[in-house]
């Protein structure tokens, strides 16, 4: 019976009347949109998209390399991926390490040989560079030094 007296009188059961129930949520609704927005992910640049499909193709624990954009490049394991970052297992650092897909220019299945001499993983394409311009640069010295010889 008191339910009813409230209905009749403008009253909801909490006490409020109509209009201020109405503007209440009339307020309620536009925060609600704004947090939904607000959690949404916002769209990658396309090369980050390109290290996002990238990532999606890798199976668990297989062996990559990372080159970061600021950084030296690191070789691992992949671990997991997300919508805005990747996981993978460095091996030479034993930890793991997040990357969000913008810090990142590239990555590639496998990782290069081993150096002994620093104890971590190399890029072969890279060692293979650099003894090639060194043994040219060696080859010129002694080609000069042998012309000047003579």
């Amino acid at each position: 019976m008191a339910h009813r007296w409230f209905a009749l009188k403008g009253y909801h059961l909490l006490g409020m009347k109509k209009p201020l129930s109405r503007i209440l949520t009339a307020l309620l609704i536009p925060f609600l949109a704004l947090t939904s927005t607000a959690q949404q992910v916002a769209p990658l640049s396309k090369k980050a998209a390109t290290v996002k499909r990238k990532a999606d193709t890798l199976s668990l624990h297989a062996p990559i390399s990372v080159t970061p954009i600021h950084g030296e490049e690191a070789y691992g394991n992949f671990v997991s991926s997300d919508a805005e970052e990747f996981t993978f297992y460095d091996v030479d650092r034993k930890t793991e390490v997040t990357l969000k897909y913008a810090d990142v220019q590239k990555i590639k299945e496998g990782y290069g040989g081993y150096n002994s001499v620093r104890g971590r993983h190399t890029d072969r394409t890279k060692t293979m560079i650099i003894v090639i311009v060194v043994a040219g640069a060696l080859g010129a010295l002694i080609g000069a030094a042998a012309s000047a010889k003579n």
